[in-house]
């Protein structure tokens, strides 16, 4: 669960949109190509990610669900297979955004090692979010302090 310091609706356009969490998750999301903008049914992207741990991921991300700005749904496929959501509600300082990611891990060698691993791989995790929450968050604070009309 992450607290952005951001409209609602401007949250849901950010986060929603995958391929730029490279420019401000960029220390866990390596590369994210595919479908741009606004989660929709159908959109596809293809993810190089990582954590603190020395591998990488390389998966496929659908949207199957998109509800705006409350939330959207998406499938895995690749070294995790599974499925998670997106939720975003409105509260006073901005929006409470809640991350449900349920994957199993496919990669080989790191899934033979899952089941003797899985609190360093929570920490994993944890330690990816908490990247997410401070990023997304210095968008929004780099978006306030810009001059009007700057990009």
């Amino acid at each position: 669960r992450w607290l952005v310091r951001a409209p609602r609706e401007a949250t849901y356009e950010v986060v929603g949109d995958t391929v730029g969490y490279p420019r401000w998750w960029g220390d866990v999301f390596v590369s994210v190509e595919g479908d741009g903008g606004p989660p929709r049914a159908g959109r596809q992207v293809r993810i190089v990610s990582r954590g603190f741990l020395p591998y990488l991921l390389r998966w496929e991300a659908e949207i199957v669900e998109a509800d705006a700005p409350r939330g959207f749904a998406f499938v895995m496929t690749g070294d995790f297979v599974g499925s998670g959501s997106w939720t975003f509600d409105a509260v006073d300082d901005g929006t409470s955004a809640t991350f449900e990611f349920r994957p199993r891990v496919e990669k080989p060698g790191v899934k033979q090692l899952s089941p003797i691993l899985k609190p360093l791989f929570r920490g994993n995790h944890r330690w990816a979010m908490k990247r997410g929450e401070r990023g997304v968050n210095a968008l929004f604070s780099q978006r306030r302090a810009a001059p009007y009309g700057a990009a």
